[in-house]
């Protein structure tokens, strides 16, 4: 296996663990197809492995797969993972149980984000009161307490005025172009219309009257935001919340269908409390995630089909194309 990205000549990296690549952390398999791929961590394209290892390739993955936990699935990708690797599989997947730590692994990626703003300032403060009680001999101590509430105020306040990636709609009513940050969206309600099952109804910002509709992907974006500050401001901590969360969306089905319902339901996501709000940011996520991987699928695809055309010796073809036929129902 090549130890560089095709596409961004970035290094591969990790160990391949039980794929039997000696590189990567990410992969794909096509069991239908006999393909597999090495996904790049940097540039996120899809590396086809080479055709003369690709069935011993695909059982390892199919292995690995097997004994993870799938996190988020569309018709035609499932993503697993399995301790610090993810496997994407492709085709339509056997429904498998959701499980608390993958809702964990997200939020402790948060936790280490906000430390890097907490810490310091929590630093400074201490450093502060000490100096001061020295200069003054004065007694502070009792405010030491407070400091990681300043660093998590200051911390959310920061994630609150994140913009959101979007082109701003214009308010219906005021005419205000609406510059969208994090913080405007714990104002919004949920709902769907007849083409898309989420949509976000937006106050104005400058008026406070519901003055714009986001549709499809765009209230995918805001609302993965607006849901990150809500949850922070709420207070929610990994330990506690993280087995609830999973619960939430197993029980509603998994993330399309615990979002559906929220839409229906058409619910305003300041109302979230509890587990619900930390359950839907992510389902939210694991499903932008799972579509992404989908659009590099596709593409991907492509270029496989081109490559085994090109590339595959006549005994190897040979030797997928029997691999194909015992694998057709009947076969």
């Amino acid at each position: 296996m090549y130890l560089t990205c095709a596409f961004c000549s970035g290094a591969l990296g990790g160990d391949g663990g039980p794929s039997g690549l000696a590189v990567g952390r990410r992969f794909a398999y096509d069991g239908w197809k006999s393909r597999a791929w090495v996904i790049c961590q940097r540039c996120g394209r899809w590396n086809l492995t080479p055709v003369d290892t690709r069935l011993d390739t695909v059982a390892a993955l199919e292995r690995m797969a097997a004994s993870g936990r799938v996190a988020a699935t569309t018709d035609q990708v499932a993503l697993v993972r399995i301790g610090p690797y993810d496997v994407v599989r492709v085709g339509k997947p056997p429904r498998t149980e959701f499980a608390g730590w993958r809702y964990g692994e997200h939020l402790k990626a948060r936790e280490r984000e906000r430390l890097k703003v907490v810490l310091p300032v929590t630093a400074v403060f201490v450093g502060i009161t000490i100096a001061t009680n020295v200069a003054f001999g004065g007694s502070m101590g009792w405010m030491m307490m407070q400091y990681p509430r300043i660093g998590d105020a200051l911390y959310t306040g920061l994630v609150g005025r994140r913009k959101i990636g979007i082109e701003p709609p214009v308010c219906s009513h005021c005419g205000t172009i609406m510059v969208l940050r994090a913080r405007h969206v714990q104002s919004a309600r949920l709902s769907r219309t007849t083409h898309q099952d989420l949509a976000l109804l937006l106050r104005c910002p400058h008026c406070e009257r519901v003055g714009a509709m986001l549709e499809g992907a765009d209230a995918e974006r805001a609302l993965r935001h607006g849901l990150t500050y809500v949850n922070l401001k709420k207070g929610r901590r990994i330990k506690r919340k993280a087995e609830e969360a999973a619960s939430v969306v197993e029980g509603a089905g998994g993330p399309q269908e615990l979002i559906a319902g929220a839409a229906r339901a058409e619910l305003a996501v300041s109302s979230l409390k509890g587990a619900q709000g930390l359950a839907l940011e992510m389902a939210v996520d694991e499903q932008a995630e799972v579509r992404d991987l989908e659009r590099e699928w596709r593409r991907a695809e492509e270029i496989a089909a081109i490559s085994d055309d090109l590339l595959t010796p006549p005994a190897i073809a040979e030797e997928l194309k029997q691999l194909k036929e015992r694998r057709q129902p009947g076969g």
